[in-house]
């Protein structure tokens, strides 16, 4: 009986030792054998599984399985997905952000953060994880969401400190239909630090946004509309002043534009052009030469420092060159200087501001109105007559903003702010744990009553056959509308088979009902991505794409500042570094590798560890792993 015994043991013995163990995916972290460096450059005891000698910093990899990225945003003003919307800060609908692997977060109580501005000003929200109907850019796959409700108005308190900026790029100065939509996708609100706008590639050699050509669309830039400036003594000090713009250039006194007093010239818009013709229908002289001249009107004299007030010029994060249209895309402050080439340097001289409107029509319900209005957008304008009520012809944009100014509030329509960065994370043990972080995304905020207050629910989301049913910048995927800065190609641009099955011949990824073609073979490849089955079409670099889940994973190499406690139990800072999964990017139609973000310095001293840079925790969910 005990041979037999022992001859059982010994058999399930051997039959356990040959059944595969299951592997724990908190192994890699239970028990680390990373080590903090001190800062000093030394490290500790081994330096991390992919640290070098005098590296201060830990490199783990992520999981592929556990990478959740946001990467679009449904606009509510339209139902498409996009990368950047804008909504009226008393929005009080739902807002929805999409992206990969969302339906990991199912089970879990999310949270997001929208940092607004240059200040970082965060909001925070109860968001919940649900489906949109219908299907996502391939057939069969889901959209999963997180929702935020909006009914209690959170962005309401924000402030609009900074100004929306015009950067769609007209044919000509005689282009038709000027936007004055302040929610269309070529407006960009200039509110961000320049680390926080994704429109801007620094490198070492070149950190600045200061050269001529130079794009960074969402970098700070303090500028407001302005009259002339004048001397006051104000409790026995002289003090310097003047006007925010409430009068458009038109006969307010019904008098025509020659019999207008001067006390209400000084409260309209001056000419956004070096046009004298302009200037004598308001004030009678020809238009200042030069930034700093004196004019003698009434018997009083003024100064004219230009169309445009320049705020804390200090602190822009556009500088030098750039602030100065020098190319054919518009991408700068000013389009041109008043003096031409010799002040470029001079900020104060700016002059046709892509602040926007650029330009635009007022409707009156007055005929005989006398305005100063031109045929084409961006000429100069002379004295028109309104001689049926109705719109006007062409007026300079401060002419809108004066017209939309809210004197209590201080807000216009190009009066906006901006997400700086947007977080999800979730609360575990009492802690925080951040999710998912991008700065791509961005939501744009405007002056209440602007844009879509209610917006579009899951079942009203836009729909179309083709891609003529979308907006301009727009592709048809499954009956929804998409950015085509989401998808690199659209299907209406090719004249494709179209719904091949996997295996079969293909010339590109349209011809294959899965969207992946592949480029080696020519044969149609597997792409799945739903909630229960995940087979990812893995492009290489430089092949074909249709959107960014389509490129194959890389692992980006992504650092940051920790808090730790140092070996006396201080709160220091020390540089960690992760190896994170990041599906390559789709870069007009073609899978292009993720892009590497800058790493920060070591820490040497205290004062590098006080930074709003430093985190309390990684940037992941290190529990999950």
């Amino acid at each position: 009986m005990m041979k037999k015994t022992i001859t059982f043991l010994l058999m399930l013995t051997l039959f356990a030792s040959c059944m595969e163990q299951p592997r724990s995916r908190r192994a890699s972290l239970d028990s680390p054998t990373d080590s903090i460096g001190d800062g000093s450059g030394n490290n500790g005891s081994s330096g991390g599984n992919n640290a070098t000698d005098g590296d201060t910093e830990v490199i783990t990899n992520i999981p592929e399985d556990t990478a959740v990225e946001i990467t679009q945003i449904i606009d509510p003003n339209t139902g498409s997905f996009k990368k950047k919307v804008s909504i009226p800060k008393d929005f009080r609908g739902k807002l929805h952000l999409t992206g990969l692997n969302i339906s990991s977060l199912k089970n879990r109580v999310i949270k997001g953060r929208f940092y607004f501005g240059r200040e970082r000003t965060p909001i925070e929200l109860d968001g919940v994880v649900g489906q949109v109907p219908g299907e996502g850019i391939t057939q069969y796959s889901t959209i999963n969401v997180i929702t935020f409700d909006m009914a209690a108005r959170k962005f309401s308190d924000i402030r609009l400190l900074y100004s929306l900026f015009d950067y769609n790029d007209y044919d000509s100065d005689t282009a038709e239909d000027v936007i004055t939509d302040p929610t269309n996708a070529g407006l960009y609100c200039r509110g961000l630090r320049l680390e926080d706008d994704p429109t801007f590639t620094p490198s070492i050699s070149h950190p600045y946004c200061d050269q001529a050509g130079d794009v960074c669309l969402y970098a700070y830039a303090g500028v407001g509309d302005q009259t002339l400036w004048r001397e006051e003594n104000v409790d026995g000090e002289i003090v310097e002043r003047t006007n925010i713009p409430t009068y458009e250039q038109i006969d307010i006194d019904g008098n025509l534009l020659s019999g207008e007093p001067l006390s209400n010239n000084l409260l309209k818009c001056l000419p956004d052009r070096n046009d004298s013709s302009m200037f004598q229908s308001l004030f009678g002289v020809n238009h200042p030469v030069n930034i700093g001249t004196t004019l003698t009107l009434g018997g009083n004299q003024y100064e004219y420092r230009g169309p445009y007030r320049i705020f804390n010029e200090d602190e822009w994060e556009i500088k030098g060159a750039a602030i100065y249209q020098q190319g054919s895309v518009p991408s700068g402050v000013f389009k041109a200087p008043l003096a031409g080439a010799s002040s470029f340097s001079n900020v104060a001289a700016g002059m046709q501001s892509y602040m926007f409107p650029r330009a635009g029509k007022i409707n009156y319900q007055t005929t005989g109105i006398q305005y100063l209005g031109s045929d084409s957008p961006f000429s100069n304008r002379s004295v028109q007559t309104l001689n049926s009520a109705g719109d006007t012809k062409y007026m300079d944009g401060c002419n809108i903003r004066a017209k939309n100014y809210n004197a209590t509030t201080g807000e216009t329509i190009s009066s906006c702010n901006v997400t700086g960065t947007i977080e999800l994370f979730t609360m575990e043990n009492g802690s925080e744990v951040q999710i998912a972080v991008t700065k791509d995304i961005k939501l744009q905020l405007l002056k209440s009553g602007l844009g879509a207050q209610d917006g579009y629910d899951y079942n009203s989301l836009k729909s179309c056959n083709g891609n003529r049913e979308c907006g301009s910048g727009e592709c048809c995927f499954n009956n929804r509308c998409y950015s085509r800065s989401i998808v690199g190609q659209c299907s209406d641009d090719y004249d494709s088979t179209g719904n091949q099955p996997t295996g079969q011949s293909c010339n590109s990824d349209f011809d294959c009902s899965s969207l992946c073609c592949n480029g080696s073979t020519n044969t149609c490849q597997d792409h799945v991505n739903n909630d229960f089955e995940q087979v990812l079409c893995s492009k290489v670099p430089n092949q074909s794409c249709v959107s960014k889940e389509f490129c194959r994973i890389e692992y980006v190499r992504q650092c940051y500042l920790i808090r730790i406690n140092d070996p006396n139990n201080s709160l220091t800072c020390a540089k960690r570094c992760y190896s994170v999964p990041t599906f390559g990017d789709c870069v007009s139609g073609y899978c292009k590798p993720p892009v590497t973000p800058q790493e920060p310095a070591a820490p040497t001293t205290p004062a590098d560890c006080a930074g709003d840079n430093v985190l309390d925790n990684p940037p992941f969910n290190l529990s999950d792993l």
